[in-house]
């Protein structure tokens, strides 16, 4: 029997940035005006460059062969974050999210080439949405959508840094409760661009 995976790609959080932003969620979400939304785990926020889908497990060695050309084409930068926003807008939220900027479009064109460089081992990793860099913090409840217009002008959010660095394929874990997601080994960014099988033992410059 063929074991399959749910699988994508994505660049990780830095730890701190990820500490302060669930203080921030967390007094939302227990706040008297929270709105009903499903709230992510913060455990899960990331930065989704390419969703792969369910895919045969032993492909993930073809995927992280196919994420070393976009790697090393791509000089790690750092991406400014903060601010609130949702889509489709405010007024009809489905979904809200924390922004990460990418004013030299750097995130934007790595994801290009990650979904280029991988649709020829998973084909419909070029169907999924396209990139608009952001961390999903909730989603609406209910199908239509919540008007979260005022109550988004009235909320402050931290600031931070990005670091663009590596790319990491991730594993996902379906079951009760929130997914769990595992990193399965880790790409490089730069001309040096390597792969890294141990992603928590590698010892980042951002952690």
């Amino acid at each position: 029997m063929i074991e399959r995976w749910r699988c994508f790609v994505a660049v990780p959080l830095p730890a701190g940035l990820r500490s302060n932003l669930t203080d921030v969620v967390s007094a939302w979400r227990g706040g008297p005006d929270a709105p009903d939304l499903r709230w992510t785990d913060p455990a899960g926020w990331h930065l989704t460059l390419a969703f792969l889908g369910w895919i045969d497990a032993a492909l993930t060695e073809d995927v992280l062969a196919g994420l070393v050309a976009p790697a090393r084409n791509t000089r790690p930068a750092d991406l400014a974050a903060g601010g609130l926003g949702a889509f489709p807008s405010p007024r009809r939220a489905r979904v809200l999210w924390y922004g990460i900027a990418d004013e030299r479009n750097t995130a934007g064109l790595l994801a290009e080439g990650v979904r280029r460089a991988l649709a020829t081992i998973v084909p419909r990793v070029e169907e999924g949405s396209p990139f608009r860099p952001h961390v999903t913090v909730a989603r609406a409840r209910a199908e239509r959508g919540v008007d979260l217009s005022a109550w988004i002008a009235g909320r402050a959010v931290p600031s931070g840094v990005v670091p663009l660095e590596r790319v990491i394929l991730y594993r996902s874990h379906l079951g009760r409760g929130p997914a769990q997601y595992e990193p399965l080994a880790a790409v490089t960014l730069g001309t040096g661009g390597r792969i890294v099988r141990d992603v928590e033992a590698e010892a980042w410059v951002h952690g």
